[in-house]
């Protein structure tokens, strides 16, 4: 009977999984009668859940969280622990789709409770955008953040560990998305070599000490974010946004056609062989910052400080330098000095 039973639970999945949801249902309703009849409760559970799948499937809601109810008061009895987690997250689902976040959350929160005993960080990442997606949908964004920050220290966690093999799968693994969830977010001290983060929003976000060597940053923002130390030698930040950012100490040796660093902090940057053609560098802090051998042609320099910097073998046509400060510059020659004064540099001696 058990055997006859399990034939009849694959042939449901097959069908299920062709879209047969009318066939599946019938399948897995049979299985499910056999089930009973041998009392075999751990199977009852497994089957009254896919029944449930195929009634979501076929738009009726309340007969899956009917089904999905019963697997899980099945799996609480037996102390089938797998069980009760599946069944809480399909009812948890099932409420989600009928719109009802209140109901979804009651669910995905006991679910929450009893998910770290398990040791299961991926897991917990993906019920906590879970809970984040429905107190998004209610407007409470305090509480969303609060799910959401907890989603990124498990992002840096299955990162660490090795269980994703880049940040943005981990990142995509528990539901978060690089270029809108990142917005302030604590990445100091991550490994993110070779990252592709084309486009992401990185406003605000602490980078400090971390590693992006030969990461895709294209057209990513960010403005305001933190890059202290950070290691971004070789790294694509074509038309990337850093305006106001700190660089201080950084390795940007970098690709940087275009990108906007206007009023970052570049002090002590190291820009030497940098390709910098064409970027905004208005206001910038290039104080002590190496450019030995940088492509600068092109770069608006106005209003920025260059204090103790060194320019040698530094690429400067069409340079645009008005009201930008030079302090004892390093490989500036007499004859560039005066050009760029006739342009409205003002350079003098600590």
């Amino acid at each position: 009977m058990t055997s006859e039973a399990d034939l009849l639970l694959k042939q449901g999945i097959s069908q299920y999984q062709t879209g047969e949801f009318e066939l599946a249902l019938q399948s897995w309703q049979q299985a499910l009668n056999l089930y009973r009849s041998s009392q075999n409760f751990k199977r009852e559970g497994a089957a009254l859940g896919n029944l449930g799948a195929a009634y979501q499937a076929l738009g009726n809601i309340t007969q899956a969280i009917a089904c999905f109810q019963q697997h899980l008061e099945i799996a609480q009895k037996i102390q089938d622990a797998t069980g009760e987690m599946n069944a809480l997250a399909n009812i948890g689902n099932a409420y989600l789709a009928s719109a009802e976040y209140v109901r979804a959350i009651e669910y995905w929160q006991k679910l929450l409770a009893i998910v770290p005993a398990q040791g299961d960080r991926l897991q917990e990442g993906q019920i906590l955008n879970s809970l984040r997606q429905a107190y998004t949908s209610l407007g409470e964004l305090t509480q969303a953040k609060k799910y959401q920050q907890q989603q990124l220290a498990i992002a840096r966690e299955l990162l660490n560990s090795a269980i994703a093999t880049d940040f943005v799968s981990s990142l995509e693994a528990i539901g978060l998305d690089p270029t809108q969830d990142l917005v302030g977010a604590d990445l100091s001290q991550l490994d993110l070599r070779n990252s592709s983060l084309s486009r992401a929003n990185l406003e605000g976000a602490n980078l400090s000490g971390a590693d992006l060597t030969l990461a895709d940053l294209s057209r990513a923002n960010l403005s305001g974010a933190c890059l202290s130390r950070a290691k971004l030698s070789n790294a694509n930040l074509r038309d990337a946004n850093l305006s106001h950012a700190d660089l201080s100490d950084a390795d940007l040796r970098a690709i940087l056609p275009r990108v906007n660093l206007s009023d970052a902090n570049l002090s002590r940057t190291n820009l030497s062989s940098a390709y910098l053609q064409n970027a905004n560098l208005q206001g910038a802090n290039l104080n002590e910052t190496l450019l030995q051998q940088a492509d600068l042609n092109g770069v608006d320099l106005s209003h920025a400080s260059l204090n103790a910097a060194n320019l040698t073998r530094a690429e400067l046509n069409a340079v645009k330098v008005e009201k930008t400060r030079f302090v004892d510059v390093v490989g500036i020659s007499a004859q560039m000095q005066l050009e760029f004064q006739q342009q409205g540099a003002i350079f003098d001696s600590a």
